[in-house]
């Protein structure tokens, strides 16, 4: 072979070479999309916790830890903590904006959110909604019954003498239902701070117990323990689905208030790419029909996801005209009102 054939095929194994690792950094690249690690700050039921992460792990090969917290829990934890969680999944949108105006969001749109209702995202990308679901009064009726009381109505309902410490609700300061109930009364009175706190006063006596969980009162009233329960309706609606039958869930005529239940990237997130690319994930049909499978009974936000057997339909439900940013501006001056003007006040634990 001459000289000049033998480095010709020398640059020709050269190039083949160069051709070869590039290929294998491809490969690298792709299968580097699936590794590190994704903590999650997730205030959903525990089932559907362990389901999202279970599944986005399995999806992506990325490990995926996550602690199940309130939104009122996760707030404190990140003030305290940063850097402990790297997503927030679960919780009111206007808890999300709490967090956004102290600085601990990293504002990004996921995939996929162009193709949700305008109300169920933040067009600076603070959160995206992932689930809805609305306040509703969950009954035990045979203990009801008892009382010659019939499933409430009306949130004028809830002040019956006969129902003295047959109530339950939950906490505002640990639990996202609690202060959407606040700050349903507060539109129901036409922004009134006042007469939303003087309607909590003259429900305390009626109150058992203002529980730390959304679903501990859910589970009370299916036990019997009290006659009433302020929840959410899909968590009612799985009570009754785990066999209590005697619970119903009824709707206050008034109007009642409801959640977006969303998504954060947060600020100094230690894998800001796997942060994102659950929150992509989310979003997804995939994802938001997990929703029916586990089930939790919350409605997707996701207009291509399925709606599960037995979930609440939120479009029959009359809602309260509901503002995010003035639910999230409101809330710690309604908290401290509750913990000094109620709460202290209360023999409920």
């Amino acid at each position: 072979m001459s000289k000049r054939s033998q480095g010709k095929r020398a640059l020709a194994v050269a190039m083949a070479a160069t051709a070869l690792v590039a290929m294998s950094g491809c490969g690298k690249v792709d299968s580097s999309k699936g590794s590190g690690t994704v903590s999650i700050a997730c205030s959903q039921q525990e089932d559907f916790c362990q389901a999202v992460t279970k599944a986005f792990a399995k999806d992506t090969g990325i490990k995926t830890t996550y602690v199940r917290l309130g939104a009122g829990e996760v707030l404190a934890r990140l003030a305290t903590n940063p850097g402990e969680f790297d997503v927030w999944a679960g919780g009111q949108a206007e808890n999300h904006l709490l967090a956004d105006d102290k600085g601990m969001i990293e504002h990004y749109a996921p995939k996929g959110a162009g193709d949700l209702a305008a109300d169920y995202k933040d067009d600076k990308g603070a959160w995206t909604g992932f689930y809805t679901d609305s306040i509703a009064f969950c009954s035990n009726t045979a203990e009801l019954g008892k009382k010659g009381v019939k499933p409430p109505v009306s949130w004028a309902d809830l002040l019956d003498n006969k129902l003295k410490g047959a109530v339950a609700m939950p906490h505002p300061a640990t639990a996202g239902v609690g202060y959407m109930a606040m700050f349903t009364q507060a539109v129901l009175h036409n922004g009134d701070k006042g007469a939303a706190i003087d309607y909590f006063k003259q429900l305390n006596p009626n109150v058992m117990q203002y529980s730390k969980s959304a679903a501990t009162g859910t589970e009370q009233a299916g036990r019997g323990e009290v006659s009433v329960a302020i929840a959410l309706d899909s968590d009612c609606q799985k009570a009754i689905k785990a066999g209590y039958p005697d619970l119903k869930t009824t709707y206050p005529t008034e109007g009642t208030g409801y959640e977006v239940g969303a998504i954060s990237v947060l600020k100094g997130a230690r894998s800001i790419k796997n942060a994102k690319a659950f929150a992509d994930w989310m979003m997804t049909t995939q994802a938001q029909n997990l929703y029916a499978e586990v089930p939790s009974y919350a409605a997707p936000t996701n207009p291509k996801a399925k709606i599960g057997d037995g979930v609440p339909r939120q479009d029959k439900v009359k809602k309260v005209d509901w503002n995010v940013r003035q639910a999230a501006d409101a809330r710690d001056a309604f908290i401290k009102s509750f913990e000094s003007d109620i709460a202290s006040s209360s023999s409920a634990k």
